[in-house]
């Protein structure tokens, strides 16, 4: 018996594997979200890039197309002095677009702009799953991209804490996503995806300039071996379409800023120039580098933890399969690495995160030589021997003297252990294991398969446990730093309680650590910052009123609002006092004297993170010394030292003050009872005023 009722069909395969890789990319979102998005708001703005970086986004936010530090500059401002310039084109200005606009969303705060480094990660990071899951399957794929979104040196740039920050990790996002446009619209012979391809490269051109262009690059080199049929090619409309939609983008803010700051706009350029050509009229900061510094100081830094010869032996492994396969995804990676690297190689400046818009590949890279690794044996024991590189320098010291026949221009390479050795290693290795299977007994068919999938786990563990581990590690190590701020309290209560036509002078002899402090209370309070002595005159003369932040008792009316916790305080230099100000409200007065220093009161506030700040007001009546200060609650007890120094004055400036403030991270104050002072354990009761 027959029935006509229509059956139900079976979902087709690619529909099962899209929704397969939806899920795959959601779930790689959520465990990049997991690695980088804690402690993105922290209120330290880390010294050079991000501090100027976030004064430039502030100064974007008030004057969208006009970014700026030095809005209108009281003294006069040199264009070649980038870290306190009136017009700010030092960097490109997408990414202080892009904070700007999300001020108007999360508000002023770091966040804003660290947003833009958070967003470009994770793009990179799928767009790593995207081109590897052909080459290297999906299992592979989602290993490189979660390694790449778990690694110590992408964890450091998302959080504004090394060279480079928003404007690499944009550029990382740009490149690696129109890359895997690209190859989608090459597969599909569509000029509609190089549209968006070009889109992307146009916004990372707007990141980071030369260094946005490889993508245009790769499509120009893929579309001719097409044509010469080593490998799949895009359409030359579909490249004409790309680098159409790059221009388009790019091309209006560049024609304007240099039609509107002609002057500044050349010496940029040249100081982009000088990056890659040695030009001794322009200042590029000590960053100049030999040859072979990227394979060597750059890689093993930003790459860490992986031993420098092994994301080269992963390009190797590229170049090899490209050849042999000529697969479309394969020699595009191969062209991406090995351009960046080039190019970048013969370059005369090379700072940490130079090469990070390569990352992404390299990270590609290493999916695919561990999903070959258990059929290739040579290259198996290639890689086993590059991740054994560091104890083969330990235990087999002579492996060193290959170095010194090197030639004399890789300089690095011969006076840094590692990827010398390295490559000696994992040569010999490869070239063992390659004689040994050539003449394998039957019986032992097994072992380069068991050798591969030996290479194949350490590689995944590698990306799977040691990255996260050695983030987890570094991010613990350094995650009070991410709470030390000066001026956040005090900037916020200026911003709120003076004139928009007023002007600080920061009081302070030396930067606080890792920072620059006058970027930062210009960040938070939205008014221009100097650290030089007071010059009430020149304040006046360009119609500003002027203000002195200061960590000391001054002989000026205090500004109201500014927290007693804050590590600073403001007075308003138009309103001089006989007397110097008084310890503020709010403050818990103490009564502890240890030979000439005394602790005249304590305040404490929220700094984040599951930390308090704390403002000790210390009077020193002879040379000003570290005290011992000890938390105590029921959850344990704190110890820290309450060093004069903190309060970034000289000893002389210090003795002569009533009371001055030495700021301290310490548990959260809800959860003490009791402060330990001195060494001789004095204990005093511990209550917030009003708690």
């Amino acid at each position: 018996m027959s029935s006509d009722a229509p059956t139900a069909a079976a979902p087709p395969l690619d529909v099962f594997q899209k929704r397969l890789d939806g899920l795959l990319i959601v779930a790689l979102v959520v465990w990049g979200l997991a690695q980088l998005a804690p402690h993105l708001a922290h209120p330290a703005i880390y010294i050079w890039d991000e501090a100027m970086h976030q004064a430039a986004a502030r100064g974007t936010h008030e004057t969208f197309f006009t970014p700026h530090i030095y809005k209108d500059p009281v003294f006069p401002a040199d264009p070649r002095h980038w870290w306190a310039a009136h017009v700010w084109m030092h960097k490109p200005t997408g990414p202080f677009w892009f904070g700007a606009l999300m001020m108007h969303v999360v508000g002023v705060t770091p966040l804003a702009l660290r947003l833009a480094s958070l967003l470009g990660h994770l793009a990179a990071a799928v767009s790593i799953f995207l081109i590897a899951r052909r080459p290297a399957g999906r299992f592979w794929a989602v290993l490189g991209a979660a390694g790449f979104l778990a690694m110590p040196f992408g964890w450091q740039l998302v959080q504004g804490r090394i060279f480079g920050d928003v404007t690499d990790c944009t550029l990382t996002g740009c490149n690696a996503v129109a890359v895997a446009l690209l190859f989608h619209a090459t597969r599909q012979g569509s000029w509609r995806w190089g549209l968006a391809a070009g889109a992307a490269v146009g916004l990372g051109f707007l990141c980071k300039t030369g260094l946005a262009l490889t993508p245009l690059g790769i499509a120009a080199t893929l579309w001719a071996l097409g044509r010469l049929r080593f490998c799949p090619g895009p359409r030359f409309s579909t490249v004409v379409t790309m680098v159409g939609m790059a221009v388009l983008l790019a091309a209006p803010w560049s024609f304007y800023s240099a039609w509107r700051w002609p002057e500044l706009h050349d010496l940029e350029a040249r100081v982009t120039r000088a990056h890659l050509f040695a030009d001794p009229t322009v200042d590029v900061g000590p960053w100049h580098r030999p040859v072979d510094a990227l394979l060597n100081e750059v890689n093993t830094q930003s790459l860490a933890p992986l031993p420098a010869v092994l994301p080269l032996l992963a390009f190797v492994w590229l170049l090899v399969r490209a050849v042999r396969r000529r697969e479309l995804e394969v020699v595009g990676l191969a062209l991406w690495v090995g351009a960046t690297w080039l190019v970048l190689s013969l370059s005369v400046v090379k700072v940490p995160a130079i090469a990070w818009g390569a990352v992404p590949a390299v990270l590609a890279a290493l999916a695919i030589a561990g999903a070959d690794a258990r059929r290739h044996p040579a290259l198996a024991a290639a890689l086993l021997a590059a991740v054994a590189t560091p104890w083969f320098v330990k235990h087999l010291p002579v492996l060193g003297d290959v170095r010194a026949v090197l030639p004399t221009v890789l300089a690095q390479t011969r006076a840094r252990p590692g990827l010398a050795e390295g490559l000696v290693v994992a040569a010999a290795a490869a070239l063992l294991v390659a004689l040994v299977c050539w003449r394998l007994p039957r019986k032992l068919s097994w072992a380069p398969l068991g050798l591969g999938l030996v290479a194949s786990g350490v590689l995944a563990w590698l990306l799977a446990v040691a990255f996260p581990v050695a983030k987890a590690d570094y991010q613990a190590r350094h995650l009070d730093d991410l709470y030390v701020t000066y001026s956040r309290e005090v900037g916020r209560a200026l911003d709120q309680q003076t004139p928009a036509r007023s002007v600080l002078f920061l009081a302070q002899d030396w930067d606080v650590p890792n920072s620059m402090e006058y970027l930062s209370l210009m960040f938070w309070s939205n008014r221009m910052t100097y650290r030089r002595p007071p010059d009430v005159v020149s304040a006046r003369r360009h119609g500003y009123h002027p203000y002195l932040v200061s960590p000391l008792a001054e002989r000026y009316a205090p500004v109201p609002g500014v927290p007693p916790d804050a590590a600073l305080r403001a007075y308003d230099l138009e309103a001089p006092r006989s007397e110097p100000a008084p310890l503020p409200d709010g403050v818990m007065p103490l009564a502890f004297r240890e030979k000439d220093m005394e602790v005249l009161g304590v305040a404490a506030g929220h700094a984040g993170g599951g930390r308090d700040r704390y403002a000790f007001y210390v009077r020193a009546q002879g040379v000003p010394r570290a005290l011992r200060v000890v938390f105590h609650g029921p959850g344990g007890s704190v110890e820290r030292m309450l060093e004069p120094g903190a309060a970034l004055r000289q000893p002389a400036t210090l003795r002569r003050a009533s009371w001055f403030i030495v700021p301290v991270l310490g548990p959260p104050s809800s959860g003490v009872t009791h402060l330990e002072l001195g060494a001789n354990g004095q204990r005093v009761t511990f209550s917030r005023p009003g708690a």
